[in-house]
């Protein structure tokens, strides 16, 4: 189970960076600018969640 546990945790991690490194690089989109400005801070959340799980899963929490 706690391998498992691992796995989502590197999942959530890669995906927060992918979303913010979308984000950044249409940061001058000027369709929609605010999207891109929340979508950074969402994946910043994310990223956060996903070294929580990490964290959580070395500690057996």
């Amino acid at each position: 189970m706690n391998k498992i546990f691992a796995v989502f945790a590197t999942v959530v991690f890669i995906a927060g960076v992918v979303f913010f490194t979308f984000a950044e690089l249409n940061k001058d989109n000027t369709e929609e600018p605010e999207t891109y400005a929340w979508m950074k801070v969402f994946s910043i959340i994310i990223i956060i969640l996903g070294v929580v799980l990490a964290i959580a899963c070395r500690n057996n929490w």
